[in-house]
């Protein structure tokens, strides 16, 4: 099977799989109402997320540019992103409250 084929099987797939969240059918009657193996279903539908899941994730971390510090006595780090949002993390934060701070910030 060449690239093109494994492509248009993929688009196809995730096509039936939009149609079925927006149906509000139950993936069973969806497969049945469209002769579907609701085995293969289950599977490209697995397949299809977990590629969506990786795509989004990878979208989620930007690079940043370090600038050198004109004088090293700050005690904190700033973030300061291009649309405006700044952080200000105590250099003295405990690991334990910077991973919880990260945690609530990514959930956003």
């Amino acid at each position: 099977m060449d690239s093109n084929e494994k492509i248009d099987r993929y688009a196809k797939w995730k096509e039936l799989i939009s149609e079925h969240e927006n149906s509000g059918l139950s993936q069973i009657a969806f497969c049945k109402q469209r002769d579907l193996i609701p085995s293969k279903f289950g599977y490209y539908r697995s397949v299809i997320k977990s590629q969506d899941k990786m795509s989004i994730n990878q979208k989620l971390f930007s690079s940043v540019q370090i600038k050198k510090s004109e004088s090293n006595t700050s005690a904190e780090i700033k973030i300061i992103l291009p649309n405006g949002f700044q952080c200000f993390i105590p250099v003295a934060m405990d690991v334990l409250q910077l991973k919880r701070m990260m945690e609530a910030l990514l959930s956003c």
